[in-house]
């Protein structure tokens, strides 16, 4: 018989339905349980001293949601009574209301129980437990629980195992239907390059650049930059700062790279020889610097806030002999403008 048992338990738990999904309507429990008396009853001779009881039962749940179920009990119960020295059995039923708690394996009930023992007496009980799924018509369960008797006032303790079968219809699995992919066409898309510069238009930042200049990678112009300057260099008789006018054609040439490079600006610096004082050269220098000044605005219409003149005297001497060659390369008007230009690469 034992051995039977054993093989009907092993097939439950690998039969099929282990992998079926089932809409539980009813679960039918077998368990045993341990109770365990209030110390106050084992001292008491009208309850014989009765203390310890091991039970074997049976239990019957209707599930209602995924969160209540409702449960009725019923067990035999061995006690042991008069300090252990004797056994006495009796009976306990009743009714238990569950609550799962939500997404775990735990849960909570209360509920009331009559029980028959020594004396029959009514009592409330709460306690929560554990569910563990074999698969979704088996599973094993264990709870504790606390008894108050109502009729007596004593609280007992016990603790059960048990084992449960689900009863209710296999769920249809859904059907799955794998969709089915018409092919599409390839579509060829004409990649444009509208101004001919060998950029498509889709990553051209600059539209409509000449055939005839060379472009970087996004379609926009290629410049190159080069550095380009004029000298000035005007030569003046001792103690005069009257301009010559076969020099005027040198200060037109500098007025020419102004109005060309219209960003540019220019220092005019006059200088002197050392015959005479210090501050004599030194007005005389400014004089020389504000003639070549005065030509290139009023002959040559360059905006006079581009032009700054200015004497240095004889603080910057070329030559530092007395000498008459010496004294004529120092009487002079010197100007200097440098500036870069960014021009287009052209193609070949």
């Amino acid at each position: 018989m034992k051995a039977f048992k054993i093989s009907l338990l092993a097939a439950l738990i690998s039969s099929p339905l282990a992998a079926e999904t089932i809409d539980k309507t009813w679960e039918l429990g077998v368990f045993g349980d341990y109770i365990k008396s209030s110390t106050n009853k084992e001292a008491r001779m009208d309850w014989d001293q009765i203390e310890a009881g091991k039970s074997i039962g049976i239990d019957l749940q209707k599930i209602i949601n995924d969160y209540w179920n409702v449960r009725v009990e019923i067990a035999r119960t061995r006690y042991d009574v008069n300090n252990g020295t004797d056994k006495d059995y009796g009976t306990r039923g009743g009714v238990d209301a569950i609550y799962k708690l939500e997404d775990s394996n735990l849960y909570m009930f209360a509920g009331v129980k009559r029980f028959s023992n020594v004396k029959s007496y009514n009592a409330v009980n709460i306690g929560a437990g554990y569910n563990f799924e074999v698969n979704d018509r088996l599973s094993f369960y264990s709870e504790a629980a606390i008894y108050k008797d109502v009729d007596y006032g004593y609280i007992d303790q016990g603790v059960k195992l048990g084992l449960k079968y689900a009863f209710g219809d296999v769920k249809q699995a859904p059907v799955s239907i794998k969709p089915t992919v018409a092919a599409v066409p390839a579509v060829v898309t004409k990649v444009l390059d509208s101004d001919n510069d060998g950029v498509n238009d889709n990553i051209d930042r600059c539209a409509d650049t000449p055939v005839t200049v060379k472009v970087d990678s996004m379609g926009c112009t290629l410049y190159s930059e080069h550095a380009v300057e004029i000298k000035l260099n005007i030569a003046f008789a001792n103690n005069s700062s009257i301009v010559k006018p076969a020099l005027v054609d040198d200060i037109q040439r500098l007025a020419d790279f102004m109005k060309e490079y219209t960003n540019t600006s220019v220092e005019i610096e006059g200088h002197s020889s050392i015959t005479g004082t210090a501050d004599y050269n030194l007005m005389l220098s400014k004089k020389r610097a504000e003639s070549v000044k005065s030509i290139l605005v009023n002959k040559f219409n360059i905006d006079a806030s581009r032009l700054t003149a200015k004497g240095y005297g004889q603080t910057q001497l070329l030559s530092t002999d007395n000498t008459i060659a010496a004294h004529k390369l120092n009487r002079r008007v010197v100007a200097k403008i440098a500036t870069s230009v960014k021009e287009v690469v052209t193609k070949g």
